[in-house]
């Protein structure tokens, strides 16, 4: 597939084309010895050469040094406008530094060169043929046209050298453009993952446990309702509330904003309420202490510690039959600390295991750059500890 050109790249390059036509056909009209008719036509011709290029041979037509059909066609009708305008004015060949250069942007080396000799060559004839080139000067006019030619190539190698480098700059350029696309498209895609990821494991951490909470109610409800109906109403009550939080989780999860429990309490008052619920709906004592002085963690470090006492002790009901459990919160002084421990059957951490909540509780965790620690072993109950950050590195080390 052939490589786009942007004539963008090439701006100098056509200004100069510009430039240099312009002035070629000043000159051409500021020397009218051939008399006016054929001096303004020759200027024509020469004025006609940038149009000609323009449709037909400027970078995104004909490409960069292609040797394309619209570069050659190109090439072949300017040499003839060219050796016209030459036999009409001899000043018409200021117009060689308007073709010479293009030849080697349009055409590879070799042809470039070649053209460039015969336009040369071509205009001794044609002063000839008009009977402008005395027998006499054809040695020195020859040896001028060497000359001219030789630095013709030169001047143009490097001025195209240029060129390509711009080239070479414009396709970087555009090439980055499109990586900079590519990793934005990217960024929102991992965004969204993130954010799927991130309403998951809310859902987990809050709904899920909440709906849990409401079927073992009732099903103690079921038991309860002619055996002991003052127990009976008051699971029914704490169903009710479940549901009512679950509620409002729900359309906090939405509008993504901070928990409920948070929205109203401290960090400890709220995660004492969360051990109060816990034993008030499955009779096991949570023992819940505070440590350190008690201040205000960033909201993010205070949802993360509230999600991990949430998940653990949804974790007790679910799995370890412990009749005890013990939580603290302990404020540092650069990060707050959660410890769970139960006395209940305990588990193999390293045993494949089915459920997301550990693993989601440890990427809660990783990602607010905390420390999450889980010792466990069968018959040995289980205890959990985080460490959360409450500064930054740079305000840790300032």
């Amino acid at each position: 597939m052939t490589e786009r050109v942007d004539d963008r790249w090439f701006g100098d390059w056509i200004g100069y084309s510009a430039a240099a036509t312009f002035a070629s056909v000043v000159l051409i009209l500021a020397n009218p010895f051939t008399g006016y008719p054929r001096t303004i036509a020759s200027a024509v011709l020469v004025l006609a050469l940038f149009p000609l290029y323009w449709f037909l041979a400027r970078p995104s037509r004909a490409g960069v040094r292609g040797n394309s059909w619209q570069a050659w066609t190109y090439v072949g009708l300017s040499t003839a406008v060219y050796f016209v305008a030459y036999g009409l004015n001899n000043w018409a060949n200021v117009a060689l530094f308007i073709v010479s250069p293009q030849f080697f942007l349009v055409l590879s080396a070799v042809p470039a060169a070649i053209a460039i000799v015969v336009i040369n060559l071509g205009g001794v004839l044609v002063r000839w043929l008009v009977g402008d080139l005395a027998p006499g000067d054809v040695a020195s006019t020859l040896g001028l046209t060497v000359l001219v030619i030789a630095v013709s190539i030169y001047f143009s190698n490097r001025i195209t050298a240029v060129t390509k480098e711009s080239r070479e700059r414009g396709l970087l350029i555009q090439r980055l453009r499109e990586q900079q696309r590519e990793i934005a498209a990217l960024s929102e895609q991992q965004g969204a993952a993130a954010e799927r990821e991130r309403i998951a494991r809310e859902m987990h951490d809050t709904l899920a446990q909440g709906f849990t909470s409401i079927v073992t109610l009732g099903h103690a409800v079921q038991g309860e309702l002619d055996s002991d109906p003052a127990t009976a109403r008051r699971h029914v009550e704490l169903m009710t509330e479940t549901a009512q939080e679950n509620l409002q989780e729900s359309r906090r999860i939405i509008a993504a904003m901070t928990p409920g429990r948070l929205a109203e309490a401290t960090l400890g008052q709220a995660l004492g309420r969360v051990g109060r619920r816990f034993e008030e709906e499955t009779g096991v004592p949570v023992a819940f202490r505070i440590r350190g002085e008690a201040r205000q963690a960033p909201p993010a470090v205070e949802v993360v510690a509230l999600r991990v006492l949430q998940e653990a002790l949804a974790n007790v009901r679910k799995h370890a039959a412990a009749t005890e459990v013990e939580a603290e919160l302990a404020y540092r002084a650069d990060a707050v600390a959660l410890t769970v421990h139960d006395d209940g059957r305990g588990f193999d951490p390293a045993a494949p295991r089915d459920g997301f909540g550990l693993d989601g509780m440890q990427a809660r965790v990783r990602e607010a750059g905390g420390e999450f620690e889980l010792t466990s072993a069968p018959g040995e109950g289980t205890r959990l500890s985080v460490v959360l950050p409450t500064s930054t590195p740079e305000e840790a080390a300032s």
